[in-house]
């Protein structure tokens, strides 16, 4: 071997090369490049097998775990179906006037509430008949405060909303009330 070693092999004649550091014969510096092409090739393949491996075992663990779509859904098994509630109708119809859009104007209103609520808890039905009075005052006081217009068909979902949250927040212990109906909601001019 030389005192001139680059870190590479020696591939000369004799196994030294020569005291001026260059090789005899043929091959000495093509050689080392065509190992040194050779070695990076090597390397750029078994990445791609690794990689071609690591993805043929990815789609196998996926494909085994997932259902195959045999059908796709449509409209009607996308759409979500609303929850059914147990329900609290032993509130007597309110009946009360309100207001129209002149103040002159009054309204006679008639509506029949029923509380939706989850059968899963068994304390509201209790709750709901010893509050059934305070309930009642509360929703008349309530109704016979609003103007005509936020007591029309186009409002009552906004109005079903605010009664919600004020009966939840105000009057119960607990927010029991999950949706309100109405049985009944008339309006007529006086």
């Amino acid at each position: 071997m030389s005192d001139n070693f680059d870190g590479g092999p020696d591939f000369s004649e004799g196994g030294e090369a020569p005291v001026g550091g260059k090789a005899k014969g043929r091959g000495g510096a093509g050689a080392k490049a065509i190992l040194n092409l050779l070695k990076w090739i090597g390397i750029g393949l078994g990445f791609v097998i690794l990689v071609v491996v690591i993805v043929v075992i990815v789609v196998r663990i996926l494909g085994t775990q997932s259902k195959p779509l045999t059908e796709l859904p449509n409209a009607e098994t996308m759409q979500r179906s609303t929850p059914t509630w147990a329900t609290f109708s032993n509130i007597d119809p309110i009946t009360t006037t309100v207001r129209g859009q002149k103040d002159n104007e009054e309204w006679s209103i008639m509506i029949e509430i029923i509380l939706a609520y989850d059968e899963k808890d068994k304390t509201v039905p209790t709750e709901l008949g010893q509050r059934r009075s305070q309930m009642q005052d509360f929703l008349r006081r309530y109704i016979s405060q609003k103007r005509i217009e936020e007591l029309l068909p186009a409002q009552e979902l906004i109005l079903k909303e605010d009664l919600r949250t004020q009966l939840n927040n105000n009057i119960l212990s607990k927010p029991f009330i999950k949706d309100i109906y109405f049985g009944k909601f008339q309006r007529s001019q006086m």
